[in-house]
Order: structure tokens, then sequence, then C-alpha cells
């Protein structure tokens, strides 16, 4: 059923490049190769640090799992389900924890006690069967609710799981048989709202089924899928989540992208992938932290592999993964610890140690440009120069990351208000029709002078904060497993709105303006001014407490919410205006940064 694999995991047996570019994706078995012209070494002790931070892990996902051959729920990795009991049905995102098993057991790796460990073996083959087990009849999959049947997690779950079947060499006509449920229900299913990295799981997840099952079918399908998903890529280069860009979800797409390139050798992908890293690259920050609250889901996400994949050709992917590593090393990247999120990108981080590039490409790095670049369909300003590196979200009602030299990285996630009645407001919700005046194109920032104003323009939205209560619970399970099975596609919606897309204005207006300072060979000198104005449009309206904050997420979104160093600024505390904004019902706040 499944073709032989290497002890790297991948049956393609040689690299390509793209005529008349400098683009290649090398083969697993080209690692240790002399340097080829045209290319600089990379820092091999860097490498470790993926194996370190993975190995790690292992432990905790062998705890995770239901070891026990003599219960259901043998091979679950849903401890909420099947150990604390707190949860009445499996949540299959869960069951992409079984990739990292078959890797540590099928690789031979630095340090990997788990090489050819049988129960490791049959703890990952015990998880592939409980997905599939777990599944509906039809081949779908839940994760937050009964009945839910979510594409999210049956594409994550799906391309794990497959990778996992050809590396641990099965031939089971029963897992085949579930493969191909789940492949025809995504032929047959889509989703509400736009999320490109689903398409791109679910493209890499029909395509690997095709390499098992050899059934054309299933690879026409990934084909349709990879088109829509080329399709909603930007001229800018950002693939879009939930109608605007997010830099962390966008190495999740990257890294489908260069994994499906390399499988299928389609070299129409080359101008995508080129403009998805460079895209991606320009939210790389000087401290080798990346992504962050400015995204439309303001996630931190940095899945490496598909930056090793294309690192000895493009140096946008070498600076992102080196990047990656470096905040390894340094411990400035996103902890993504919590039980749901861990194994997210375990696997991912074996591979890329595997498929790591020892070589990118000779010349200098791409660093400091010394402009301001205004990706207006993102709603996105950057500006990176010698010593500074400003990331604006326009989109967002002017959330910004700032980084100076020899201080401390400024976040701030917008303005966050209470009013008098108890209810909360924010300047932050994902909103690219909002008044917005950019500085006129790709602006070169003077040494004396500044530049800008960026100016953005808007009311803030009611913020809703909800929690699970047992009747809510009961509630949906009863509506779920009742009428709610048949209407997946209108629940979904609802809750969407609910929780992630839905906003409504409030009577208080924010415009807030930026102004690019000048580089100055002084360090302590401020390179960003911010100017605020805080209206109240209705005279009933009345302000109890207000701040601009630093690490708050309004929208649902899993990935959010991790910690990473930049969390712990405090915030800006803006007690002092709020009853001259009570008595004049305006005010403005002024701060160079």
């Amino acid at each position: 059923m499944s073709s032989p694999v290497s002890a790297a995991g991948s049956s393609v047996g040689s690299g390509f490049v793209v005529p008349g570019t400098c683009f290649t994706i090398r083969p697993p078995d080209a690692r240790r190769v002399e340097l080829p012209a045209g290319s600089t070494a990379r820092d091999p002790a860097l490498r470790n640090l993926y194996l370190s931070a993975a190995l790690a892990e292992i432990p905790r996902l062998l705890g995770a799992i239901d070891r026990n051959p003599y219960r259901a729920t043998h091979g679950c990795l849903d401890r909420q389900y099947w150990h604390y009991r707190t949860s009445s049905f499996p949540s299959e995102m869960y069951q992409e924890g079984v990739l990292p098993l078959a890797l540590v057991y099928a690789t031979e790796l630095p340090g990997n006690r788990w090489r050819g460990n049988a129960r490791v073996r049959e703890l990952a083959v015990a998880g592939i069967r409980f997905a599939a087990r777990a599944s509906h009849p039809d081949g779908s999959c839940d994760d937050y609710y009964p009945f839910e049947r979510a594409l999210g997690a049956a594409v994550f779950s799906l391309q794990a799981a497959a990778r996992a079947y050809r590396l641990l060499e099965l031939d089971d006509p029963d897992l085949v048989s579930w493969f191909e449920r789940r492949a025809g229900w995504l032929i047959e299913h889509d989703e509400s709202g736009r999320l490109a990295n689903h398409q791109a799981l679910a493209a890499l997840g029909l395509l690997r089924v095709a390499q098992i099952t050899g059934n054309q079918r299933y690879r026409d399908a990934a084909e349709e899928r990879m088109d829509r998903l080329l399709g909603w890529q930007s001229e800018e280069g950002w693939f879009e989540e939930y109608g605007g860009a997010d830099p962390g979800y966008q190495t999740v797409t990257v890294d489908c992208l260069a994994n499906y390139r390399r499988i299928t050798g389609d070299a129409r992908l080359d101008e995508p992938l080129r403009r998805g890293v460079e895209f991606a690259r320009l939210f790389l920050h000087p401290d080798n932290s990346y992504a962050g609250e400015y995204g439309s889901r303001g996630t931190y996400h940095f899945y490496p592999h598909g930056a090793e994949l294309l690192a000895a050709g493009s140096g946008p992917a070498a600076d992102l993964a080196d990047g990656f590593l470096n905040s390894l090393r340094f411990g400035s990247q996103a902890y993504f610890s919590d039980d749901r999120m861990f194994a997210h990108r375990l696997g991912n981080l074996i591979e890329a140690y595997v498929d790591w590039s020892p070589v990118r490409p000779a010349g200098r790095r791409e660093t400091e440009t010394g402009r301001i670049r205004c990706l207006r369909h993102a709603g996105l300003v950057v500006r990176r120069t010698r010593s500074l590196h400003t990331v604006i979200s326009a989109a967002r009602g002017g959330v910004f990351k700032h980084f100076g030299p020899g201080q401390q990285p400024v976040t701030d996630a917008g303005l966050i208000v209470e009013t008098a009645d108890g209810r909360l407001a924010v300047s932050q919700w994902h909103d690219p029709t909002r008044q917005i005046n950019f500085p006129h194109g790709e602006t070169a920032p003077p040494r004396r002078g500044v530049v800008g104003p960026l100016s953005i323009d808007g009311p803030l939205h009611w913020s809703r904060f909800e929690t699970a209560t047992p009747v809510k619970q009961a509630l949906l399970h009863t509506g779920m497993c009742s009428v709610g099975r048949f209407l997946r596609t209108p629940v979904r919606r609802l809750l969407q709105y609910r929780l992630v897309t839905g906003r409504r204005a409030c009577p208080i207006r924010l415009s807030r303006s930026f102004e690019f300072l000048p580089e100055s060979e002084v360090e302590d000198s401020p390179g960003l001014r911010v100017r605020d104005t805080i209206e109240l449009t209705s005279p009933k309206i009345r302000v109890r407490r207000m701040a601009f904050g630093t690490d708050h997420q309004a929208a649902y979104v899993a990935a959010s919410g991790v910690y990473q160093e930049g969390v712990l600024a405090p915030w800006v505390d803006l007690e002092r205006y709020v009853d001259e904004l009570n008595a004049r019902r305006r005010v403005t706040v002024v701060r160079e940064i």
C-alpha cells in the first residue's frame, strides 16, 4: 500500500532548481554536501536546537496518550477525555501527535532513545487507529463540540496520520479505508470563512492519501484545493486568514506549500512560495521573535520546516529559519506549551532538523531595508532601518510593535475601555474598511525630519468575553446531538460570529496617528511618535477605566495568548485621563517611543 521511506521519512530522491531563479528545495539525503558555488555556510551548532526542543516534549506526548490496549480509548491523545473525564467526546486535533511518535520511532537522530522502540511504534499505530474509530461514519471528526465536523481538526490530523502511516510502513486495509472516508468527506465539504492554512493542510493531506492509495481522485482533489489556495494569495505575498494577513499562520501555509512542492515537483508553486517567504521575512523581529498581535489572528506561530526546505535557495527563508533557531537559543520564541498546543509543531521541529540546510545563498542577509513598506491590502506598515523595526497594523486600529536599540520592545495591542455600566470596548478588531491614510509609497526615512503621519480613525467595538457554563454546554451539546448535527455550517457561522468575526461599534472613537522620527546616532532618541485622540460620541457614555494593553486579544483564536517575553510588558494605564475624557468628551495622548 505504501512506498518504502528513508530514515529521514521521505520517498523523494532528488532536489530541483527552478530555471531562471535561485529557488531550490533540497532532498533529505542532500544534507552533507560541499558548499555549492554561490552559497555560504550556516551555523551547524544551531541545528541541534530543533531536535533538543522536540525531544524534550516526547515524554509529555507519551504521557498524553492512553497506553492501555484493553481500553476503548487506547491511542487517544486527548487526556481531558480519556484520563480526566472532563470532556464528553475526544477532540481529534490532539491526534496529530501520532506524527512525532512515528518520527522518533523511525528516524535515527542524536539522543533519540525511542528509535526502534516497539512500544512507541505500537502507540503511534494505536493513535492512528483511535483517530479512525473516533471519526464519524462519513470520515469527519469533532474538535470543540459534538457533531461539529470540524475541517481544521480533520486536516491537521489527516496529514499527520497519513505521514505517520508511511513512516511506519504500515499495510492496513482498515486504516486505508478510513483515509479514503476522510478524504472523501474533505472533497465534499468545506468551511465558512477563509482560513488559508486549513486549505493548505487539506491539499497536503489529500496528496498524502493519494500517495498511500494510488488513487488519482485524491490527487486531483488536492490540486483543486491548491488552486483555491493560490487564488487567496494577495499580490503582497500573504494568504488570507479571516479577511486579512496573519504572519504566524503564513508560516503554516508556506510549510504545507513547500512540502507539496517537494512531493509533486509542481513548479507553479515557486513564485507563490517566493512571495510568501518574502512577506513573512518582514515580521522577523530584531530579538528573533516572530509575528504577534498585529496579525489578523494575532498569532505567534512559526513552523520552521518549510523555511528549511527553501533555505538553500532563498535568503529570506534562511533568515527566517536562523531567526527561529536563535529564538530557541535565547528564549525569545513563543512557547506553545499547553496540553492542546504543545504537539502542534513537534513533528515540524523534527523534520526541520532532518531537512536542515547547511547552506544559504551567498550575499548580504535580508536585514534592514531603510524603508517604510506600506502593505495596503494587508493594512500593515513596516519600517526597518539600521537600528529600528516597527510593525503597525492599520487594519487592527493601530496595533503595533516597536524595537529600538538598547530598549525593551514595545507592544501596543490597542485601546481597551471599561464603561461605567461594566461593558468592555476595544480598538483592535480587524477591520480593513476603517479610515486609513498611509504615507505615500515606500518611503526612505531621512536622517533629519519626520515621515508620516500614518493615521487611522474608527470606532471602538464592544467586546464579549464568554466562558462556558453548565447550562450553555448542556444546551449546545443537546442541540448538536439532536437537530444541530444536520446544521453544521449554520452553527459554525453563528459561533464564528459570536467569538471571532462579529463586531458591533460602540460610541467611542479612536484616532491614532504615527510619525516616524529620524534615526539618530544617539541610542536613546525616540524612533516613533504616537498620537491618540479618544472621543466619546454619545452623551450617555461614561468611562470607568482605560488602558493601552500589550497582550490582550478580543477575538477567539486557539493559537493566541501563548507566552513570549513581550507579554510581560506593563500595560499603559490611562487613569489620569479618565476624568478629563468624561468631562470634555475628548482627550489626546501623545507618546514618543
